[in-house]
């Protein structure tokens, strides 16, 4: 296949003209997740950032946690500074739910490219599409933000609440 890519971006910042005025606007970008299968493997962003930085948006999101964090200073040097970057830090595809160590080490290792103002924590992706429970969904999420407090107390700032973390709602 030989398609050109410009149409897409043009097509793209076409329909979203005057939505950054009232909202922040978000793109997403995964690999497919039907039923949290892979649909390619051994994706890589590098052949597209050139374009994904063209696109009129204030957050872009990039899996990072399939691949360990991989690419982090590929897309930080390719994405512009006045846009925020969205990292995935846990995955869509296993189970296994992280643990807030595992969560940290991403996020540190992704704090070397990208400022702490314009990093945004997520899964990979979606959790829907029958791929996972809604239980394993939520201790992930828990996950998140006991990993991103970790590291916010290792650089002096404020954590925040996690009442889902609270021990009534532990899995016995």
């Amino acid at each position: 296949w030989d398609i050109p890519v410009e149409p897409y971006v043009e097509a793209f910042n076409r329909e979203v003209r005057g939505l950054r005025e009232k909202t922040e606007l978000w793109c997403h970008t995964c690999w497919g997740n039907p039923l949290a299968q892979r649909v390619q493997s051994h994706a890589s962003y590098r052949p597209s950032l050139p374009w994904i930085d063209q696109l009129d948006a204030d957050v872009l999101t990039f899996e990072a946690a399939e691949n360990d964090g991989a690419e982090l200073a590929d897309i930080a040097a390719a994405v512009s500074k006045s846009k925020k970057i969205c990292i995935g830090v846990v995955s869509h595809r296993a189970l296994q739910v992280e643990s807030p160590e595992q969560v940290a080490a991403l996020i540190r290792k992704a704090l070397k490219h990208i400022e702490p103002e314009r990093l945004i924590l997520s899964s990979d992706c979606g959790f829907g599409r029958q791929g996972m429970s809604r239980t394993h969904a939520f201790y992930k999420m828990v996950a998140i933000v006991r990993g991103a407090n970790l590291v916010r107390r290792e650089l002096g700032l404020p954590e925040a609440a996690i009442a889902a973390a609270e021990p009534r709602y532990a899995l016995v």
